[in-house]
């Protein structure tokens, strides 16, 4: 008997999770009716169940927040997770975060969180799945309105050296604040809301960075 993934029934009918193509691009400059208000977006793409987005969200009620994620499993326990916390001003949308592009217009976040994306080794063959790309970067700066953040976390130095050097190539963000040992050298360092990432590579330093889109 074939297996049948549990999650894709139970993602369907949720009130807090978009699947369907057509309908996530429906919302393209108007999140804003989704949610019912004016409040400003943030956007989390791929960084694992729950943990950083259920904190996250009831904090900042004044704040409308989208979590990406592809994994049936990771969509479902995510909002549920959320709700438990009485986070209510979110959703999830399963989605690769390279196509923001089809649901997001340009000006129309204010912050964004990538967290630990796949490394994807040293190949180059390899690397070019990356999330953190030129075009990638380029089209979320357009989709950034100003003034505003996309902040970057990962435990694979590698990773986050490529990362530098490719900013230096590019004219547009700004680094607002770079460690190389985020645990240990910041004060806004919070034990409460880590990644699961953290949480189990908790010996590893974290490197972190935030870049600003500053029109100057």
């Amino acid at each position: 008997m074939a297996f049948v993934n549990p999650y894709i029934a139970k993602i369907q009918w949720h009130s807090h999770i978009i699947e369907w193509t057509k309908e996530i691009a429906s919302h393209k400059w108007k999140w804003n009716e989704y949610f019912g208000n004016n409040n400003p977006l943030r956007l989390e793409i791929w960084t694992g169940l729950w943990n950083f987005f259920s904190w996250e969200v009831p904090l900042h009620p004044d704040k409308n927040f989208i979590w990406m994620e592809i994994k049936f499993k990771r969509c479902f326990v995510s909002a549920e997770k959320t709700l438990e916390k009485w986070g209510k001003n979110f959703v999830v949308v399963k989605e690769y975060g390279q196509k923001i592009e089809d649901f997001i217009a340009d000006g129309e976040l204010e912050q964004t969180y990538i967290f630990f994306p796949d490394p994807w080794g040293k190949k180059d063959r390899q690397k070019k799945h990356r999330i953190m790309q030129k075009d990638f970067l380029d089209m979320l700066y357009r989709k950034t309105q100003s003034w505003w953040k996309l902040v970057f976390k990962t435990d694979h130095r590698e990773y986050f050296d490529d990362t530098l050097e490719l900013l230096k190539t590019m004219d547009n963000w700004k680094q607002s604040y770079i460690s190389f040992d985020y645990q240990n050298e910041s004060t806004e360092f919070d034990k409460n809301r880590l990644t699961e990432f953290e949480v189990i590579f908790h010996e590893k330093n974290i490197c972190y960075l935030e870049l600003i889109k500053d029109e100057q």
